[in-house]
């Protein structure tokens, strides 16, 4: 199921317009329950970093902020089709309120296989396990990235979705709606 495009932009308005590196996308839901409940590939490209210059290569920063821009488009397309429990059960308006005050990576980790061009490149992000907690979502997920010529990288992130009040929290204040 390809991503809308307005759905995409919405989901990446948070960035600022240098630093918006996924570029397209399309969503895989598995309803039979033998593999991961939800995964999101996507085409990237990063034409100049948005904080150094240039490496030449993908890199971890890179790789945590095409990972975020993955897995929040995931999650909004969770949201939208009405799959995935507990992402089924919010609105929209209400997921990109929550999207950077609620969200918050727990454990991060990643591999680099071997050296990626960043001028195109594709993601994958899955959703392998979600946890009902009493005041969080865990969210277990994996990544990869990879290009043309070889390139590759891996990771695993957990997060955990907190403030199940469905207040979202004013990220520069801390405070409650």
């Amino acid at each position: 199921m390809p991503v809308d495009d307005a759905l995409l932009q919405r989901v990446l308005t948070p960035y600022f317009p240098n630093c918006r590196y996924l570029r397209s996308a399309e969503a895989v839901f598995d309803a039979g329950g033998d593999g991961p409940p939800a995964l999101l590939r996507g085409v990237l490209a990063i034409p100049s970093s948005c904080y150094i210059d240039d490496t030449g290569h993908f890199n971890s920063v890179e790789f945590n902020i095409c990972y975020n821009q993955l897995v929040y488009t995931l999650m909004a397309q969770c949201v939208v089709s009405g799959v995935t429990e507990p992402f089924a059960a919010m609105s929209l308006d209400e997921y990109l309120a929550r999207q950077l005050p609620d969200v918050l990576i727990h454990d991060f980790a990643s591999k680099f296989r071997q050296p990626m061009c960043i001028e195109r490149f594709y993601g994958e992000v899955r959703i392998d396990e979600v946890r009902d907690r009493r005041r969080f979502l865990f969210v277990r997920t994996s990544v990869r990235f990879w290009d043309d010529a070889d390139g590759s990288s891996e990771g695993s992130v957990s997060l955990a979705i907190v403030d199940r009040s469905g207040t979202p929290r004013d990220v520069r204040t801390g405070t409650r709606s």
